[in-house]
């Protein structure tokens, strides 16, 4: 068996040693990483890698990052830059485990910092043949795999757009920069005529949120509560289960919609209700109403 000086000299390498060191060297060919987090681009959903050939590619990020299906750009630690604070290292016979504060700039400049926590388990001659790695935080997830949207495959992107209500993170400040940059790829988009006939308000202040919440929900509740005819469209089953998921998502986000931290409101240029003033005032017929709403809502979607 590996003394504890040969064990805690193996952990220090795998992190403090020089770039020219393979870190695989350290490890045996039957090697095992466990990492709960489950996100590498090249194996999401994975949590397990076996082996040499898979930990270096996936987890060492050997291995050239492909396209992510959200669109965003991979980033990746400057290993230039990292340094390792904190460290505290246990050793109980066969085992070693260490935790740190991992810090470091990412090769698109974004500042990096977290809590990282290894166990390591030895064989008789010294090798690592398993690693279970935790991540303090997301993070990682956040900083590496968040970056700027790039479109890589449109028409996935296009497939894979639902609505979201009960993942809205509530809580999660919006900055004023990220805004712009929404609405500077918004007004990309088509409308009638190419006059861009909208303005769009964005809404921060508690108060107004609320104010507009009440609107939202008073006019769900006439929505819901609306008179009822024989007509077939009003009166189609919504028991099953889809239905039903869809419901509480739709009542979830109006009992918490104050509580989005910006909301937008889209105006747009012109009455369709035939009231009001104006060169337009009278225009209530489809085409005027295809015209106006058919401008405004490509820009938010």
């Amino acid at each position: 068996m590996a003394t504890r000086e040969e064990q805690l000299h193996a952990v220090d390498q795998f992190f403090d040693g020089p770039r020219e060191l393979d870190r695989l060297s350290l490890m045996s060919d039957d090697v095992e990483w466990w990492n709960g987090l489950g996100k590498f681009p090249g194996a999401p959903g994975q949590t397990v890698f076996r082996g040499k050939d898979e930990i270096g590619a996936q987890v060492l990020g050997r291995a050239p990052a492909p396209p992510q299906p959200n669109g965003r750009r991979v980033d990746r630690y400057d290993l230039a830059t990292l340094t390792f604070d904190d460290v505290r290292t246990i050793v109980d016979g066969p085992f070693v485990f260490r935790q740190h504060t991992y810090r470091a700039t990412t090769m698109r400049g974004r500042p990096y910092e977290n809590v990282y926590g290894f166990l390591y388990h030895f064989t008789d001659d010294g090798l690592i043949d398993r690693i279970w790695e935790h991540w303090g935080t997301l993070q990682a997830w956040e900083t590496l795999f968040q970056g700027p949207l790039v479109v890589t495959d449109p028409d996935l992107l296009l497939r894979t757009t639902p609505s979201v209500r009960k993942r809205l993170d509530l809580g999660r400040p919006v900055e004023h920069e990220v805004i712009e940059e929404c609405m500077e790829i918004a007004v990309h988009a088509p409308n009638g005529s190419n006059q861009q006939p909208y303005r769009f308000l964005f809404i921060d202040d508690p108060a107004q949120k609320q104010g507009l919440a009440d609107i939202y929900r008073a006019a769900m509740s006439d929505f819901v509560n609306r008179p009822r005819t024989s007509a077939p469209e009003d009166n189609i089953d919504r028991s099953d289960a889809a239905s039903t998921r869809m419901t509480e998502s739709v009542m979830h986000l109006a009992e918490h919609i104050h509580e989005v931290p910006v909301l937008c409101i889209p105006i747009v240029a012109g009455r369709t209700d035939g009231f009001g003033g104006g060169a337009h005032a009278d225009r209530t017929d489809v085409f005027w109403q295809a015209s106006r709403w058919g401008s405004v809502i490509p820009a938010p979607w």
